[in-house]
């Protein structure tokens, strides 16, 4: 086996089942952008999980980006290679919602950050941080 590690936005809401035996699995599917230009290509990695990880990645919602790590298993499918993990550790970073996918603008996030008060308690003379974020 090969161990993998990938990172990439989910591209849909997580799936979860249970065996006949009543082992839990949830699954999702991560693209993943390799090259540039002309030569950029995606390619599509099946993942589950297994387990009682299997609870806590079921809440991962399309657009999450995720850290997975796993044994990796190539396939076939009509001529095509088929990408599979089994992923033995994972991390999920919820994130703002892109332009367009959330209900709340730029502008109304930065509104409710300024109003948190959080601003107020920053150094003008720290180079790295402003109120709106890191740089």
């Amino acid at each position: 086996m090969q161990t993998i590690t990938i990172t990439g936005y989910l591209s849909r809401d997580a799936e979860s089942s249970e065996t006949q035996k009543g082992d839990k699995v949830t699954r999702w599917n991560v693209p993943v952008k390799q090259g540039f230009g002309d030569s950029e290509q995606t390619n599509w990695f099946r993942v589950s999980i297994w387990g009682k990880r299997a609870d806590f990645a079921a809440r991962a919602r399309k657009g999450e980006f995720v850290t997975v790590t796993g044994d990796l298993t190539i396939g076939d499918y009509q001529g095509k290679p088929q990408y599979e993990i089994r992923a033995n550790d994972f991390q999920s970073v919820r994130t703002a919602p892109r332009e367009g996918a959330g209900s709340d603008t730029g502008a109304q996030q930065q509104a409710n950050h300024q109003q948190s008060g959080f601003a107020d308690d920053l150094d003008d003379d720290c180079p790295f941080i402003s109120a709106t974020g890191l740089f």
